[in-house]
């Protein structure tokens, strides 16, 4: 018998391949799930060939946690005008700090498995975090629609109370799809055009972490041009500050002009200070699940992004490869999978992953305590509201440079293995984004402006469609919906015309 055949459609089907797809997903679940006493035990003995710390280590530490850092503040000050200081500080950081830990932890025990394993004393952790574009996809897809959607008709503590819940229901999902892509992402991939997966989320680097970020530098372009200029030198350019990391210089010099001209002021550091207590971990696992009806109006959010996560662990893992360590893909993606749903459990927004840099990690010479310093480095900064300290001292707009190289090296990375010929069908891919991020800008801007007059802001909310005037409102509207899905669909739809696939297009 053929192991080809041919649907009414036309489309090939290949039985043998589908047969030993199932076996190779039988085989990772026996894989995950099968007790090995040995190696579980042998990560835990003492490893001569293995120090648990070494130099290298620090440095490893230094840009993991920055990295981090980054991303947390950056997460922060988009969440506090939206959500407030109790629901930011209270009851999203503790959950991200548990996630943190739990994540960076059993990194390096794959790291001390790995290494007892292939008798190796070089082997180096993946390095572990925030998803930065998941986490802005959330804030500006999910979290401020329906906050601005309901603020029209409910007070601000209900609205705030709203969006979050509506945001862990969406988080759980995406942990859940994470845990079940541990064992299908692997076929995802390959079924799926990779520059398809990855144009949505260089959307969200475009629009979100780069344009949306820019714009409080070209406020204050006297503090951010010197900072602006160490960031595109430095990561762009390939100048060096030493042993100092490119973004601590960013940080400090930014940080110095920033209170230079009195753009950090004394007083905000009070404010802040009171900010630093103790916040115990919140588990808001019922009021979650009252508001799961509401998360099908973001699926279209929620699942492209636990792909996104998904196919960027299978990258890391495979650089990691590249570099000579041999981590398990489905492991690192159960990781990623149970993080989100520790942080979703305990009250965080914020999905987990592993972070692209293993190998320049690994050229540090980092081993695996770096990534111990970086677990326990955010209990502190989570649990107690250091964070609103370091908001208030450092500049602001040396934070967002940050973010903005971040977002930049997304598209570039992109634009990189994307071929020529599929320019437009990236270019195009973000556009629904770039819509998305200017209906959202739009409405949550005027809204707010809007409030300020006696005039109600409900009726200004139910009639912004024909007092919006100049472009077609409900164009963008329409073109904005299910921006990270319709951006999938649209980049591998249009790469499959140009080369001329036509049954794969449809």
């Amino acid at each position: 018998m053929s192991a080809i055949s041919t649907g009414r459609n036309g489309l090939v089907i290949n039985h043998k391949s589908f047969v030993n797809h199932c076996q190779n997903v039988k085989n990772k679940i026996k894989q995950l799930l099968t007790f090995h006493p040995k190696e579980w035990i042998g990560a835990f003995r003492p490893n001569s060939k293995y120090p648990f710390f070494v130099r290298g280590d620090i440095d490893g530490f230094v840009a993991l946690f920055i990295g981090n850092l980054s991303t947390l503040l950056a997460v922060i000050l988009s969440l506090q005008p939206i959500l407030g200081d109790n629901i930011v500080y209270g009851k999203i950081l503790p959950g991200t700090g548990l996630a943190m830990l739990w994540g960076n932890f059993y990194y390096v025990y794959m790291a001390r498995k790995l290494a007892f394993k292939e008798k190796r004393g070089d082997v180096c952790v993946m390095p572990y975090g925030i998803c930065t574009p998941g986490a802005f996809a959330f804030i500006y897809v999910i979290i401020s629609p329906t906050y601005y959607g309901c603020i029209s008709t409910h007070d601000k503590a209900y609205c705030q109370q709203l969006a979050w819940y509506v945001a862990l229901a969406s988080n759980l999902i995406t942990g859940i799809v994470l845990f079940l892509l541990c064992i299908f992402g692997e076929f995802i991939r390959k079924n799926t055009p990779s520059i398809a997966l990855l144009t949505s989320i260089s959307g969200l680097g475009y629009a979100i972490l780069a344009l949306n970020e820019y714009l409080p530098v070209a406020e204050t372009p006297i503090v951010a041009f010197i900072p602006f200029t160490i960031v595109m030198l430095g990561y762009f350019g390939g100048v060096t500050y030493g042993p100092v990391p490119i973004a601590v210089v960013a940080l400090a010099a930014g940080t110095v002009l920033g209170w230079a001209t009195s753009l950090n002021q004394g007083s905000l550091v009070k404010e802040a200070a009171h900010l630093v207590k103790f916040y115990a971990p919140v588990f808001p696992i019922k009021e979650m699940i009252q508001h799961m009806d509401t998360i099908r109006f973001y699926l279209s959010t929620t699942i492209p992004t636990a792909i996104v996560i998904a196919i960027g662990t299978i990258q890391c893992v495979e650089t990691a490869k590249r570099a000579g360590d041999f981590y398990p893909t489905h492991e690192a993606m159960f990781v990623d999978g149970i993080g989100t749903l520790i942080a979703t459990c305990f009250g965080s927004i914020l999905s987990m992953t592993a972070y692209i840099g293993h190998p320049a990690t690994k050229k540090m010479g980092a081993k695996q305590a770096y990534s111990l310093m970086n677990g326990l480095s955010y209990l502190p900064l989570c649990f107690f509201g250091i964070s609103s300290l370091l908001i208030s001292i450092i500049a602001i707009i040396a934070i967002n440079l940050v973010v903005i190289f971040i977002g930049l090296v997304i598209c570039s990375d992109t634009l990189a293995i994307t071929p020529q010929r599929h320019y437009p069908a990236f270019l195009f891919g973000i556009m629904p984004i770039v819509a998305d991020w200017a209906r959202g800008t739009i409405i949550s801007g005027a809204s707010n402006a809007y409030s300020n007059f006696t005039l109600p802001n409900a009726q200004f909310s139910s009639n912004v469609s024909s007092v919006i005037t100049g472009f077609s409102y409900r164009g963008l509207t329409n073109f904005a919906g299910g921006s990270l899905l319709q951006s999938v669909f649209i980049t591998a739809i249009l790469m499959y015309m140009i080369d001329r696939k036509f049954l794969r297009a449809t």
